[in-house]
Order: C-alpha cells, then sequence, then structure tokens
C-alpha cells in the first residue's frame, strides 16, 4: 500500500518556473495597461476639464463683447451711439428675426457682426444648412455657423479676440443676436378686443391692449375662441376677471415682471423664456413649460434641427416666416417673449438750464419750461432753421398747453431774447366773426336808415360762453376806431350784435335757432339747454360803415394785453339802401371756420342768428382747431395742435400747413423727446424711465405688429393684415424708422384719411375714432390709427437674446450658450449691462 502510493506521488508532475513567470508577468502587464489608462483618461480628464474651461472663458468673452456693445450703442453713452435699433449698416451687431426669399432661395437680410468680418459676409447673406460638427470654412461665402442650434446657417465663425487653447488652437465663435422687442410679451399683453363699448379698453393706452390671445388662437379662430384662450391667459397669469386689469398692471408690469412674493399673480417666469428661446423655434419636447400648456407653441412643431437642404429647409421656412397668409404652420414660439424692454430715452440730452435730462417729457405734466426746452431739442435736431427755431418752438409750446390744459385762459410763452414778443396758445371757447349784415331804408324825408349787425359764432357746444369784460369787437372805421364789449346773450353757438332803426328792419330775436343743438346736451357738454330758452341780440348804437375792419379780441391775463383772434374788413360798395337785408357770410362748415372763407357775393337773404342755408365755400378743405381741454391719450394726438399762430391762418392754408403734422420728418422728431406713457404716474421715481411690451417697429415681424390695436381694422370689410406688411415692406425698401412717427410715411397708415368713412366708435363696425367728431377725412382721421398706437411702439430695445457656439480649432469641441442681456439701466453714469441669463443649450431629442 505504502509502495502504491509513493509511486503515484512520484507519477504527478512537478510545477514548473517558466509557467509562473508568463502568469506573473501577464499580470503585471495587465496591471500597467490598466495604470496606463487611467493615467491616460486622467489626462482626458483633465484635458476636458481644460477644454471646458478654454470654452467657458470664450463665452464669457463673447458675453462681454457683447454686452459692451450694447453699453456704447447706448443713448448718451457714446457720441456715436445710433438711436434706432434696426439691423443695418449702424447696427451690424443686430441680426434680423426672421428670414425672407427670393427665388428659390432663403436669405437673412443681416446676420450679427461683432467681428471684423467684410461687410458683404453679413447683408443678404445665403441661407444654407449647417451640420452641428462641419469643419469651420472661414473662406465659405454665406452662413457657415449655426449659432442658434436649429440646424440652418444663422452667422458666419470668427475667432474670438486674445482667447486661445492650451495647445495654441484658436478658438471660433459664432454669434446671432436678436431682439425681444420684436416679440409680443406673454406678460404684459392681452386681448384687444374692437367690438368692446367701453373706449378705456380699445384707446391704445396700456400694453394690456396688444394681442397677445393671437398666439393662442390662430387661423379660422372665432370670437368664442378668442374668449375662451383670453380666459385661459388670464387664469395663468392669476387674474381675477371680476377685478380686471388694473391692479395688475399696477402690481406686475409697472414692476417689472417682479411683483410681491405674496401676490397672487403667476407671471410667465425664465423657464418659460428659455423653452420659448430654445434653438430660435425648435420645440424641446421634453419640456413643457406654463406658456407652452396655453400657447400654440407645440403645433407642428419641429424637436430636431434641420439636417437636409429640399423639403426639410422648407418646412423650417414655413416656421420661421408667414408670408402674410397666417400659415398654420408658423412657429409662434419665436414670437413670444416673456421678457422685453425699452425706455422712454431721448437720442440726445434736454438741457434744461444747468441740467440734463435724459428721459422724454411728459406733455401731460411737464411745465412750460420743460416742454419749451423738449420741444426746441427736438427742432433743433430736427434741423429747422435756427433764425426761426426758437420763436417756432415758443409758439407750439404755447399751442400745446391750451391744447391740453382745462381752463378758459390763454397760455402765453415769452419768445426769444430781450423783445418782450409774446406768442399765445389757441384756447377755447373758440369764436369766429360768422357774418355782417346790413339794411338801408330811405325815409319820405329823403333820410336813410341804416341797420348793420355782426354776427359772432362758437362752433362746439362744449365750449363755455365767453367771459365779460374779457371779449370785445374792435370797429376801426373812418379813421376811429371803438370798442363794443361782448355779454353774450344769444343761444349757445350763436351770438349777434345789433346796431338797429326802426325804420331798416335788419334782425328779430325770434329768428334766433340752432336745430343741431342735441337734445342730451347736458350729459354729452354739461349744459341745460333751457339756459337759452330766450336769445337776444346786444343792442350796439354805433354799428360799422363799409371798409371798416372788425377785430375780435380776447384778454390774455398772463401779460394783461389784448389779442386778435378773428378779423375781417366789411367790403365796398355793397351798402346800398332799398334792396333789402343782406349780407356777407362766412363758411361755418365743421373744420372750416378757421380758415376765413368768405362769400365774395352779397347774400340776399341774411341768416343771422342761425346758419341755416348758409354759405358754403367750394374748397373742401378743413382744419381741425379745438384744444382739447384734456390730457392726451397717446401721444400721436400731438398731431393735432398747431405747429403756427392759430389766429393768422389764411383761406389758402392747409392742415398740413399749420398743424403739427407728424409726417413731416422735423415734427416727428418731436415724438423722440415727447410722451405720455410715464413710469412716474405709476408710482414709481421720476427718473425711472422703463417701459415692459412695447414693440420694436424697426424689427417686429408682420405677425407681431398686427396686434397692435386698430391695426387690422377695416371699415368697409373684414380685418386686413394689409397694414402690417406693408410696415415691413416700408422698413425694408427705405431703411429704419427713426421716430415712431415715421409709420405715417407708411401710405396704409394714412388711409382712413380718404376712405370716405366716419371711422367712430360707435359705427358698425366698430372703429378707432372715440369722439363725437363729425368731421370726415380730415388730418385727425389721417393720424387716427397712428394715434392709437403710438405709445405701444418704440423704434429701440434695451432686452436681446444672444445665440452663441465657441469651438476650439475648427474641428474641436464647442458648447452652445444662450444668454439674455438687459441694458435698461445702461447710462453715462452707469455703463453695464445685467446678464439676465447665461444658460448652456440643451441637447435636442
Amino acid at each position: 500500500m505504502a509502495a502504491r502510493t509513493g509511486q503515484s506521488t512520484a507519477g504527478f508532475p512537478r510545477g514548473s518556473a517558466l509557467i509562473l513567470t508568463v502568469v506573473l508577468t501577464s499580470l503585471l502587464a495587465i496591471v500597467g495597461v490598466l495604470f496606463i489608462m487611467t493615467a491616460r483618461i486622467d489626462r482626458m480628464a483633465t484635458s476636458a476639464a481644460t477644454e471646458n474651461q478654454q470654452l467657458n472663458l470664450a463665452v464669457d468673452t463673447v458675453v462681454a463683447q457683447i454686452g459692451d456693445i450694447l453699453v456704447a450703442d447706448t443713448p448718451g453713452v457714446s457720441a456715436g451711439s445710433i438711436y434706432y435699433d434696426f439691423p443695418d449698416v449702424n447696427n451690424r451687431w443686430l441680426a434680423d428675426l426672421e428670414p425672407y426669399r427670393s427665388g428659390a432661395n432663403y436669405y437673412w437680410r443681416q446676420i450679427s457682426r461683432i467681428s471684423d468680418a467684410n461687410e458683404a459676409d453679413v447683408r443678404d447673406v445665403l441661407i444654407r444648412v449647417v451640420g452641428n460638427r462641419d469643419v469651420i470654412d472661414v473662406n465659405m461665402t454665406g452662413t457657415n455657423a449655426d449659432a442658434d442650434g436649429d440646424g440652418v446657417g444663422d452667422a458666419r465663425w470668427f475667432k474670438v479676440p486674445g482667447v486661445m487653447s492650451s495647445r495654441g488652437k484658436p478658438i471660433y465663435a459664432a454669434v446671432r443676436i436678436v431682439d425681444n422687442a420684436a416679440m409680443l410679451n406673454l406678460n404684459t399683453g392681452y386681448w384687444f378686443d374692437s367690438t368692446r363699448s367701453d373706449g378705456e379698453s380699445v384707446d391704445g393706452s396700456s400694453v394690456q391692449q396688444i394681442n397677445v390671445v393671437a398666439l393662442a388662437a390662430g387661423r379660422g379662430a372665432t370670437a368664442t375662441d378668442y374668449e375662451t384662450y383670453a380666459a385661459a391667459l388670464l387664469a395663468a397669469r392669476g387674474i381675477d376677471p371680476v377685478e380686471g386689469l388694473q391692479r395688475y398692471a399696477d402690481e406686475v408690469i409697472w414692476r417689472y415682471g417682479y411683483p410681491d412674493p405674496n401676490s397672487s399673480y403667476r407671471v410667465f417666469d425664465l423657464s418659460d423664456e428659455l423653452e420659448l428661446r430654445y434653438r430660435f423655434l425648435l420645440d424641446h419636447s421634453s419640456v413643457e413649460t406654463r406658456a407652452e400648456r396655453w400657447g400654440r407653441f407645440k403645433t407642428n412643431a419641429i424637436s430636431t434641427p434641420v439636417d437636409s437642404a429640399g423639403q426639410a429647409l422648407d418646412r423650417w421656412y414655413a416656421r420661421a416666416r408667414d408670408d402674410g397668409m397666417l400659415d398654420p404652420n408658423y412657429a409662434c414660439r419665436h414670437v413670444a417673449t416673456t421678457y422685453n424692454m425699452d425706455r422712454i430715452l431721448t437720442p440726445r440730452p434736454i438741457e434744461l438750464g444747468s441740467l440734463t435730462r435724459h428721459k422724454k417729457v411728459n406733455v401731460n405734466s411737464g411745465d412750460v419750461n420743460t416742454l419749451r426746452d423738449a420741444i426746441l431739442t427736438a427742432l433743433a435736431v430736427a434741423g429747422r432753421d435756427p433764425n426761426v427755431l426758437s420763436a417756432e418752438t415758443a409758439q407750439v409750446t404755447a399751442n400745446l398747453l391750451d391744447f391740453i390744459d382745462d381752463d378758459d385762459e390763454v397760455t402765453a410763452v415769452a419768445g426769444p431774447g430781450t423783445s418782450g414778443a409774446h406768442y399765445y396758445g389757441l384756447e377755447r371757447p373758440c369764436i369766429y366773426i360768422s357774418e355782417v349784415a346790413y339794411r338801408g331804408v330811405t325815409g319820405a324825408t329823403g333820410v336813410v336808415h341804416v341797420s348793420t349787425a355782426v354776427e359772432l359764432h362758437k362752433p362746439h357746444f362744449a365750449d363755455r360762453d365767453p367771459q365779460a369784460e374779457q371779449w370785445r369787437l374792435l370797429i376801426a372805421d373812418e379813421g376811429q376806431s371803438r370798442e363794443v364789449p361782448i355779454v353774450w346773450s344769444g343761444t349757445r353757438r350763436f351770438h349777434v350784435i345789433l346796431n338797429e332803426d326802426p325804420m331798416a328792419e335788419l334782425f328779430d330775436d325770434g329768428a334766433f335757432s340752432d336745430p343741431e343743438e342735441p337734445d342730451d346736451a347736458l350729459q354729452r357738454y354739461g349744459y341745460r339747454p333751457s339756459a337759452y330758452n330766450t336769445p337776444t341780440a346786444q343792442i350796439d348804437t354805433d354799428g360799422f360803415g363799409e371798409g371798416a375792419r372788425i377785430s375780435l379780441q380776447r384778454w390774455v391775463a398772463q401779460t394783461d394785453t389784448w389779442i386778435t383772434v378773428d378779423h375781417m374788413r366789411v367790403g365796398t360798395d355793397w351798402m346800398v339802401p332799398d334792396q333789402g337785408a343782406r349780407s356777407f357770410q362766412r363758411d361755418l362748415s365743421p373744420g372750416k371756420c378757421i380758415r376765413r372763407l368768405w362769400s365774395a357775393e352779397m347774400a340776399s337773404l341774411p341768416g343771422l342768428g342761425h346758419a341755416i342755408d348758409n354759405y358754403v365755400d367750394p374748397d373742401e378743405g378743413v382744419i381741425q382747431a379745438h384744444p382739447a381741454n384734456r390730457t392726451l391719450t397717446n401721444i400721436g394726438e400731438v398731431g393735432k395742435v398747431f405747429a403756427a399762430s392759430a389766429y393768422g391762418v389764411t383761406p389758402s392754408d392747409t392742415a398740413t400747413d399749420v398743424l403739427l403734422d407728424l409726417a413731416k420728418p422735423h415734427y416727428a422728431e418731436l415724438l423722440n423727446y415727447l410722451t405720455v406713457i410715464d413710469p412716474a404716474e405709476h408710482g414709481l421715481p421720476a427718473d425711472e424711465m422703463r417701459i415692459m411690451g412695447r414693440i420694436n417697429i424697426n424689427t417686429a415681424p408682420w405677425f407681431v405688429l398686427a396686434q397692435l390695436p386698430w391695426i387690422r381694422y377695416e371699415a368697409s370689410g373684414e380685418p386686413t393684415f394689409t397694414r402690417a406688411l406693408a410696415i415691413v415692406d416700408h422698413r425694408e425698401q427705405h431703411g429704419p424708422f427713426r421716430s415712431v412717427a415715421g409709420l405715417l410715411q407708411v401710405p396704409e397708415m394714412q388711409q382712413l384719411g380718404y376712405d370716405g368713412f366716419d371711422n367712430l366708435h360707435e359705427d358698425d363696425p366698430r372703429g378707432p375714432d372715440l369722439t363725437p367728431d363729425s368731421i370726415r377725412d380730415d388730418m385727425e382721421e389721417r393720424d387716427l390709427l397712428f394715434a392709437r398706437v403710438s405709445d405701444l411702439v418704440t423704434v429701440r430695445s434695451d432686452v436681446f437674446t444672444a445665440y452663441i457656439v465657441v469651438r476650439i480649432d475648427v474641428n474641436g469641441p464647442q458648447k452652445r450658450m444662450m444668454a439674455i442681456l438687459d441694458r435698461s439701466r445702461t447710462s453715462a453714469a452707469n455703463p453695464q449691462f445685467r446678464l439676465v441669463a447665461l444658460y448652456p443649450v440643451p441637447d435636442p431629442r
């Protein structure tokens, strides 16, 4: 047994040192490889971290560069700043929000240029599809970079100055900067319903009248649909429909989107903004924000970048631009925002004695000196003749103050220098010499019995009677003059001053009448018609003769002066006895009194005390000449104010000759210095200038412009997009609007001045004219559409979105970021911008 056991043991093979050596060596090799791989991974991680730091540094550099450009472009910060923001040679950093089509190709009218790229490379740039990792070719024409990440070229690569990789490689960047004021603000706008009967809801006085509900409605939406979307928007923002919108405006809009934390209001916030800005118009399908749950932002959306030309690019274009057909494919997300801002900032400072002002002057609250200095600055900038500048400024200031103030006292504004001259405004009541009459009868003894009369007309029922001892006639006759104090004793609108010989009866008090007087005069004009039940003529003991000059004068308390507000010269060779009563009459048609259109021939039947069958001149031109005696609702109403003295209007003058015609560039400049929308009226500091939610007419697409109050109004048919399209077409052909009044250069914006309709709000369909004005197709109507939007639009902006992509070398690692920049507090004293957000762009899914 022992032998067997020993034999068996001796038969097994012994361990091999060679095999052991190989195994150990292999193990050591594996450990070494793992060590080397770990080291390499560490180096790769370190390299990746280093590259990420370098990309972050490049992003920070680009953001700082963009911020410096925005700061330098702010009026008052640098001498070369341009007031308006429009993608052109003066704003090379600003890109167009939407592309355009020419033939079979698509183009950007301008892409952002913040480097020294050739000018030809940023204007009318051909759009091509650009892959996320395409190798950079700086020599390629057209777009060679996709800054916003939708797969479509929208920028050009440039080397980031002063930044290199750790290996000495250049770092490239591509940038696209768009204007948030080209979009509809979900936090400020609401619903414009022209069928509302209350004027305050449709007068263009609030950004809440911008029709943001259109972002949810779409083509074919009914009135019921609009009501539903409007109610949903109120609910999304936490607004009680019974409580209304005013408190929301005070606590949210005029707090710049930052309501009290304890407030019930819920604003759309930065998460909504970043999602709306995501890759220009792509839908980040894995995310749904509050805004997307309300608006039409996911319908027919694209979720992945365009990867080929042809149909895919066509599909993208249909979402990027609507050519006026309200295409259901149009991606409303790229024209919606939760955050935009501009300021009531002047292009140049207003010098107020030793003070300098950069804020526009509120015409409703500004004093005479502040208004005068603002008007002087505007007219000087516009290039008005220095020889008449000061006098013109004084006259416009006086007219503006009297148009707005609610008294009957004429304002006097001192003229230039020490001449002592004053310029007087047009003030209520407006009264005119309207008829002179004569009758001569030869008595039995050969004595001619003569009677004469002067009729005065006060065209507007709203005007009070002239105060005693403040109005008079001055009659210059045969080298002598005499005064006739006016004691109003006629009807509300007609007064007769009568010198009558009983043998030549000329006028009977029973002739007083005014069939146009409304029954509801108390409600409409504040007086009782019964107060004028027994009108009588005012007796004058002397009368007048042929060739006499009759002047109507009113006393100005401010200067203790009588000023002539109207005058006429009595003709010769017509006061012939025994020919019956006869007269010369003035055209009293609405809007024509101030033009002094007198009949060339005598009327054989005087119309004293009424205007029945009165003379009507064949010249149909009208001039509105009636101070509102209320604060302006819209700054565009400045166009109703006289530019010259209202007391010197001649028969040949037209409205554009004598009023502040805002279609003229030198008067359009006034709106860069004057305003009625003012944060100070909402409890904010006097120097606050920021306004949320307004639309930049230089950058907004037609769809956005079409949501302004009344822009789609058509008196004779269905609402139209014609005006909004025309505004875009005008700026693309003629360049930027330098003042919001530049909208009056667009013929379609003047349409109501010749459409043959009254356009009253009580009409069907309801129109934008909220006054009882019966004068058709005058300059006020011409400017009406503009006036209604004049406070809701701007030509500049203070908030922009920048799409940024940076890359190491031509094919190295890259980073895509999105930045929102705000310069609404930027000034010479604070030359800084605020970075609202800097956010990495997530990959599409």
